[in-house]
């Protein structure tokens, strides 16, 4: 892999590009602000080989890609440990609106003098292009920031959606606790317009045993409400994260998995 930084090169996929009006949602790019890299090499899983592809001239793949990260020192781990957030995608290439761009985490562990991906988790690909947030908080109040927050959107037929994740780094792994939505933007039966935050504060009051929400529901069902509705709300932990979306998990997460030599 050839890797170099792009200097002067910024993204933000931020949508709307300008302020969103009253019956429309933000899905702003929290990486905006990092640094571009272009890694060139031939494509490694799955995962990559649906992101770099050309729907249209499937002969003209590509292999170059714009990086961008964050990294986070994983906790406990003494220097050793690291969390990467990366968000990319293939600049020149066409793939279909089931993987427009990657949004991947990575557990990384040094080893003598080098890093090496103990764990990777792969976020929802279909009509994926940024990350809403991406930050590594302490959600039980014990001093120790050893929670990952992310939303990173994704979309469909007449949906454009964010999900909410919570993953636990206290074992050592990328232990999912959450999962639900935070922003939704639907029409499939009357509109739906409606946005949810991680109260973070009410959270940490149940040293973190519950996840607390405040939900704004500008419509429901085609019926809009003025001033938006808003609710308050804390669930146990695992909500989102039963046996069906762990097996859904395990299955994503297989496209990360090496290509076999062609």
């Amino acid at each position: 892999m050839q890797v170099s930084a792009v200097p002067g090169r910024r993204i933000d996929d931020s949508w709307p590009k300008k302020k969103p009006r009253p019956d429309e949602l933000s899905f702003p790019d929290a990486l905006a602000g990092e640094t571009v890299y272009r890694v060139t090499g031939k494509v490694m899983n799955e995962a990559e080989d649906c992101a770099s592809s050309n729907i249209t001239e499937p002969e003209k793949s590509s292999r170059s890609r714009e990086v961008r990260f964050r990294l986070f020192e994983w906790p406990n781990e003494n220097g050793s440990g690291l969390l990467a957030v990366l968000q990319y995608k293939f600049p020149a290439a066409n793939p279909p609106m089931a993987c427009p761009s990657m949004a991947i985490l990575v557990h990384l562990v040094k080893k003598e003098a080098a890093w090496h991906a103990r764990g990777r988790y792969l976020l929802e690909t279909g009509h994926h292009y940024s990350v809403q947030r991406a930050d590594l908080l302490d959600l039980a109040g014990g001093g120790v920031a050893d929670h990952l927050v992310i939303e990173s959107n994704y979309g469909g037929a007449a949906v454009a959606a964010s999900g909410l994740q919570v993953f636990d780094l206290s074992k050592g792994r990328l232990d999912e606790v959450l999962s639900m939505d935070s922003r939704t933007d639907a029409s499939v039966n009357g509109q739906e317009l409606n946005m949810g935050t991680l109260d973070v504060d009410r959270t940490r009051e149940t040293h973190g045993q519950q996840f607390c929400t405040i939900e704004t529901t500008l419509i429901e069902k085609g019926k809009r409400f003025n001033p938006p509705r808003i609710t308050k709300g804390c669930f146990k932990l695992g909500l989102g994260v039963d046996r069906a979306h762990r097996a859904w998990a395990t299955e994503r997460n297989k496209e990360l998995a090496p290509l076999p030599p062609r």
